[in-house]
């Protein structure tokens, strides 16, 4: 089996902490898709890693985002413009999508009501 080339990472703020992990992944999916080409839609796999923002544990969250297959079109701005940000509604929410990776981005969750330590 051949392997899967790695696609860019993007990370996603302004998720609201207070749903479930699976409902955010796939209200971020749906937000995806409804910007995806039908194209990309067929080419495109998108990677969906949901994880505690670094500044406020309870009132938001993050996502990592792997779009394998592609660079998406509606992020064609980023590739550009690496330093910016592009937003979109989620419902009712404005979320960003960057590449920067500028500030603190916690890599992976964390295990519930485990104290997090650096040792």
């Amino acid at each position: 089996m051949a392997a899967t080339k790695k696609g860019p990472i993007f990370r996603v703020t302004g998720l609201p902490g207070d749903q479930p992990d699976d409902a955010l992944k796939a209200r971020l999916k749906a937000a995806i898709d409804g910007n995806l080409s039908e194209e990309e839609r067929s080419k495109i796999l998108v990677m969906i890693a949901i994880v505690p923002s670094c500044y406020d544990s309870e009132g938001e969250k993050v996502a990592l985002l792997e779009f394998r297959g592609g660079f998406p079109d509606f992020l064609s701005e980023l590739k550009a413009n690496p330093l910016g940000d592009w937003q979109v509604e989620m419902g009712d929410t404005d979320i960003n999508f960057d590449w920067h990776f500028f500030g603190f981005t916690q890599l992976y969750a964390t295990e519930p009501r485990q104290p997090v330590t650096a040792e």
